[in-house]
């Protein structure tokens, strides 16, 4: 009993000291004891390292391709054809305009399907033409001199019909054909054709003379 009363008197003691401002007295800080080990674990913050861009220059491989044509091909060419004397009628010379076909067999030969349109003047009968229509078809043999230059030769069958209004003249005659000339390459599409023509059909056309361009497809 005695406990308790002194114990309330300490706590009333207390109580009165705080709220007449008095001072509970210096706080003491917590202090670790010196032979305490603290183990502090190192924390390891991982470096993320960008891989530096590489910025390579885009190549783009340019192949030459020789462009590749198809084994046929056609011809336009223009005619001077000479003229001739027949049953004492002569003409003088004409021109003319020929278109051929032809289809690549290989080894250097090819075929050719041609007709041509051509006119001259009689010399001797004014005002009067002749005019002759052909078609023919040929074996054309290429002989290479060059990359770019060639020789041909061709020969074949050809159906011709002239005809003369002043002489009376329709007829039509069927003979053989040959010729040759060269064919100089200008470049992958198209050739330059220089070429001479002649028959064995007595007409008043004569031979020709051609001159055009040849595109190959």
């Amino acid at each position: 009993m005695r406990k308790s009363i002194v114990s309330t008197l300490l706590v009333g003691g207390m109580l009165t000291s705080l709220s007449a401002g008095g001072d509970l007295g210096e706080v003491v800080p917590f202090e670790l004891e010196s032979d305490m080990n603290v183990v502090v674990e190192p924390v390891v913050v991982p470096v993320i390292k960008e891989e530096p861009k590489v910025i390579a220059p885009v190549i783009k491989e340019v192949v030459h391709k020789k462009k590749h044509h198809s084994d046929y091909y056609m011809v336009l060419i223009g005619l001077s054809i000479a003229g001739e004397e027949l049953d004492s009628h002569e003409t003088d010379r004409g021109l003319g305009l020929g278109i051929d076909l032809g289809y690549r067999l290989g080894g250097g030969f090819a075929t050719e399907l041609g007709v041509s349109y051509a006119k001259n003047k009689l010399n001797n009968i004014a005002e009067d033409h002749a005019s002759y229509k052909t078609a023919a078809l040929s074996l054309v043999y290429d002989l290479e001199l060059t990359e770019s230059l060639a020789l041909f030769a061709k020969g074949g069958y050809m159906y011709e019909k002239e005809k003369v209004s002043a002489l009376n003249i329709d007829a039509s005659e069927k003979g053989a054909v040959y010729g040759g000339g060269l064919s100089y390459k200008i470049n992958d599409s198209v050739n330059f054709i220089g070429e001479y023509e002649s028959s064995s059909i007595d007409s008043l056309r004569g031979d020709a003379i051609g001159v055009g361009l040849m595109f190959n497809f």
